[in-house]
């Protein structure tokens, strides 16, 4: 039972982790070309929910340039 509450605590604590800004940067790619991807195949959609999409995917796109963009030019510990 020990055993498990020092890693526990320890899990919770958060200890030295990074936030995954590049895998959140990717993530954030993807989903916009998902969404991109399914206006393209879903023309028949009403207008405010293409809408929607299409401001859901400039912002996926918007926060995987900034964030990509900044890895590449301040490196992986900025």
């Amino acid at each position: 039972m020990d055993a498990l509450r020092g890693s526990g605590c320890r899990l919770l604590g958060f200890g030295r982790v990074r936030f995954p800004f590049t895998f959140m940067g990717i993530m954030a790619l993807a989903i916009g070309l998902w969404v991109v991807a399914y206006l393209a195949g879903h023309r028949s959609l009403d207008p405010v929910a293409q809408e929607l999409a299409g401001a859901t995917a400039v912002a996926c796109f918007g926060f995987a340039a900034y964030v990509l963009i900044r890895r590449v030019r301040r490196g992986p510990q900025h």
